[in-house]
């Protein structure tokens, strides 16, 4: 598991049905509005699969979908989003946050919320790293001790 500045320990990833990874970020002090962070290589697919429709644009590595009537959104990112995109799609996050409160965009309350939200994506997106890394290195040890010589 890994450690987050706060001290949250973040279960170990795992590949959901529909083929991505996922997981909720809740802010507690904001009415508990959550967010399905959802990291994806076919972002359309996962779409389809939890909302059952698709981008209607073209989303450029992320794009945010708000539930109607709800305290809850959809973060999807790409594997490899870059920096600008997780940046973009969190401000929307916490645009969204503000406005389903009711709170007045402060700076430092928005910059709060922003930083908070961003850490979650990058410490997410670490975890996945870290367990394929794991995946991958065992499928090789895997092999190696497959291998036998005939002699």
């Amino acid at each position: 598991m890994h450690t987050s500045a706060t001290g949250y320990r973040m279960k170990k990833p795992k590949l959901t049905e529909y083929g991505d990874y996922a997981t909720w970020v809740t802010f507690e002090i904001m009415s508990c509005y959550q967010v399905r962070l959802i990291i994806s290589k076919d972002l359309n697919k996962s779409a389809k699969a939890r909302l059952g429709t698709r981008p209607s644009e073209t989303n450029g590595g992320g794009f945010v979908f708000n539930v109607n009537g709800e305290g809850r959104s959809y973060l999807f990112l790409e594997h490899n989003a870059p920096e600008s995109t997780v940046a973009h799609e969190c401000w929307h996050i916490v645009h969204r946050i503000m406005d389903w409160c009711g709170a007045e965009l402060d700076n430092e309350v928005v910059a709060y919320h922003l930083d908070h939200m961003v850490e979650k994506v990058y410490e997410f997106k670490k975890a996945i790293k870290s367990r394929t890394r794991k995946e991958a290195s065992d499928g090789k040890r895997k092999r190696r001790t497959v291998v036998k010589k005939s002699g």
